[in-house]
């Protein structure tokens, strides 16, 4: 999501008419701004390909920005009615410099128009950061136009009318195909580059059923429409009202049920209620637990989504890449995913937990209520939402905002004992974090030997604690946290062996063949660049310099005639995958390494993790460097060949959780 930022402020209004010039990517703009308050003199800053002129005040150039591509202005001697009027042109000069999320800062060619406020196309006034606008556009010949709001359409002309506040105003535009339905007053409509009904069809009734349900859950869709707009530029994130999905990404079967609902839920939770990034931000993780995490539970797969979040903290987050929540603004790392989206959620759902849903839900919508289109900190929302309930809004601010860090719980002693016609369980627990105690409500399952499970919570304060229970029937098997409902450190023991645990290790060795070709040591040398880039902790060696080294290493061993597959073939093998010489076979299936590229991972998560990357071919290689970060919670996988088109792909599983006892 492309989030916003509006504070509290008084709020200007644009009155923009544009007309565009696609023959020489130009623009010509004027613009009536209703300013607010009296002062007598107003600076904003416009961008330099444009000359600006004032039909009724002063305009004067007074300095430039340190960048050089904008110049700031000064107005004085303003009309009475607060309306300056401006009249501007230029050239838009693409920027190849990367903006936000990849995108260009500006772009006009005879494929896509895109500005934004960071070109500084329109007056940029930086004390009144939120405004209002009506933007009138021509449509260049066989193109449409998109920004926030309804967009009205007569002849080759569009307009927008956006009377919420918004901190941005967008021109977006490029040949594509309109499709669109009303859904109530709500105009849904899909722009497509290539004509494909069956495709529009499926996002139009997709995102009414998602506007439906979000309406009912928190309140009235905010805005006039929604629009999945197809972008050539290889993105996926939302703006109020619509949602720029890249031409690769937009066709993908899964999409409809992850992306979508998540960036249509924004325009509640970012573009509805704004975020002040003073204290954190909070919609990130409020949005992935009431979008991705609320599918999960409709799939019944709600347990195994909160693990594979807990999961990603302690791969790629916990200890040297930690920092506390009401730091997080936006995400630019696996680290900062893993703090603001998976540790984020899990507070919710603790809340939610604690609550029950129907008062949740109820306070999700006074939230909504009280802060719509105004800003709210994480702290407001957390007392909005623990206030009136058992729970210290303060202490929970302190514990899971502003401390960083997470409980690690250990198991450490469990009996049972009877007396007379009961049964006494005790259970001991330990915090091992380095750090302070942690209030904890632990959830345990207790399993009796007539078959029957009983649900208890354990309220552990203390860095050693004790817990003791009478029952009628005999416990015979206990388990601490087993649907991961609390925020945690999970154990090496609990973490299936997967491709994130490598990528998050302190140090990823990448071990190749260096009897191979020069092509397919150039795509590994690619590959290790490539990841290097994301993940930071590469290191490259060749098979005949690889020593042993520390525990926090993960290993990869690249390539079917790498040295080192002799020696550490065993530890590949299990009882489920098991690597003859010129085969791989995955439980009963046989891959041949002619055809298959493979990625194989030790399942043993008590040892340093090592994996395999079983391909010999320059291209598919170079297709694996970029596809297999997005398989983080995969322990493996089978690709063609030629393709590196995915065949397999499996989670491994936990054997025995440390957290788990018989009795």
């Amino acid at each position: 999501m492309l989030v916003t930022s509006v504070l509290h402020a008084e709020v200007l209004h644009h009155e923009l008419s544009v007309q565009l010039y696609s023959e020489n990517s130009s623009i010509s703009v004027e613009d009536i701004i209703t300013l607010p308050g009296n002062t007598d003199q107003v600076i904003f800053s416009l961008n330099n390909a444009f000359e600006a002129s004032s039909q009724n005040a002063t305009l004067e150039i007074i300095s430039h920005s340190k960048n050089k591509r904008t110049n700031v202005y000064q107005l004085s001697r303003l009309p009475e009615d607060r309306k300056v009027h401006l009249k501007y042109r230029g050239k838009i000069i693409e920027n190849s410099r990367s903006g936000l999320f990849g995108m260009p800062e500006r772009l006009f060619d005879e494929k896509m128009l895109y500005l934004d406020g960071r070109s500084h196309w329109y007056p940029v006034f930086p004390a009144h950061p939120n405004l209002t606008f009506d933007l009138v556009s021509t449509l260049p010949e066989g193109w449409e136009i998109i920004s926030q709001g309804k967009g009205n359409r007569s002849g080759k002309r569009i307009k927008f009318h956006m009377p919420r506040a918004q901190d941005d105003i967008y021109l977006i535009g490029a040949p594509w195909k309109r499709y669109a339905k009303s859904s109530g007053d709500i105009e849904l409509e899909v722009f497509l580059l290539n004509e494909n009904p069956a495709l529009a069809k499926s996002y139009l009734d997709a995102t009414e059923k998602y506007i439906e349900l979000y309406s009912n859950w928190i309140g009235d869709y905010p805005y006039k429409k929604f629009a999945v707009v197809e972008n050539s530029w290889q993105t996926g994130y939302g703006m109020p009202s619509f949602t720029l999905l890249g031409s690769n990404v937009i066709r993908l079967p899964f999409i409809i049920y992850t992306s979508l609902p998540h960036e249509i839920l924004h325009n509640w939770w970012g573009n509805g209620v704004f975020i002040d990034f003073s204290k954190g931000n909070w919609s990130e993780g409020l949005t992935a637990y009431m979008a991705d995490h609320f599918s999960s539970e409709q799939r019944h797969k709600d347990s195994e989504y909160r693990r594979k979040a807990l999961e990603r903290y302690a791969n790629f987050a916990a200890r040297q890449n930690d920092f506390a929540l009401k730091n997080f603004t936006s995400r630019h790392n696996e680290a900062s995913q893993a703090i603001g989206y998976s540790k984020s959620l899990m507070l919710f759902h603790m809340i939610r937990s604690r609550l029950g849903d129907e008062i949740f839900n109820s306070k999700i919508r006074a939230f909504w209520e009280a802060y719509q289109f105004s800003s709210a900190s994480f702290p407001e929302l957390l007392a909005a939402l623990l206030d009136g309930t058992e729970l210290d809004t303060n202490s929970f601010i302190t514990q899971w905002l502003n401390r960083k860090g997470a409980p690690e719980i250990m198991l450490t002693e469990t009996s049972v004992k009877k007396i007379d016609d009961t049964f006494t369980l005790s259970v001991h627990l330990k915090q091992l974090q380095n750090d302070d105690s942690y209030q904890l409500p632990v959830p345990m399952k207790v399993v009796f030997n007539n078959g029957k499970t009983i649900a208890e919570q354990l309220k552990l304060t203390d860095k050693s604690q004790q817990f003791n229970f009478r029952y009628k029937h005999q416990p015979v098997e206990i388990q601490i946290d087993p649907d991961y409902d609390i925020f945690r450190l999970l154990s090496p023991q609990e973490k299936p062996a997967s491709l994130g645990r490598l990528f998050g290790a302190k140090t990823q060795l990448l071990v190749y063949p260096e009897a191979s070709s020069k092509e397919v040591i150039n795509a590994w040398f690619k590959l290790a660049a490539l990841w290097n880039k994301k993940y930071n902790n590469i290191r490259l060696v060749p098979d005949s310099e690889f020593k042993l080294l520390s525990p926090d290493t993960a290993v990869w061993i690249l390539g079917w005639n790498n040295k080192l597959l002799q020696n550490h073939r065993q530890r590949l093998n299990s009882d489920s995958q098991e690597m003859p010489s010129q085969s791989v076979r995955i439980n009963k299936e046989t891959f041949q390494t002619t055809d298959h590229a493979l990625v194989l991972l030790d399942n043993d998560t008590g040892r340093s993790p090592l994996g395999f990357i079983g391909a010999n071919n320059p291209s598919t290689i170079n297709r694996l460097a970029r596809k297999l970060p997005h398989y983080n919670s995969y322990g493996r996988l089978v690709f063609e060949n030629r393709s590196a088109s995915n065949i397999v792909k499996q989670h491994l599983k936990v054997s025995n959780s440390p957290l788990k006892s018989s009795l």
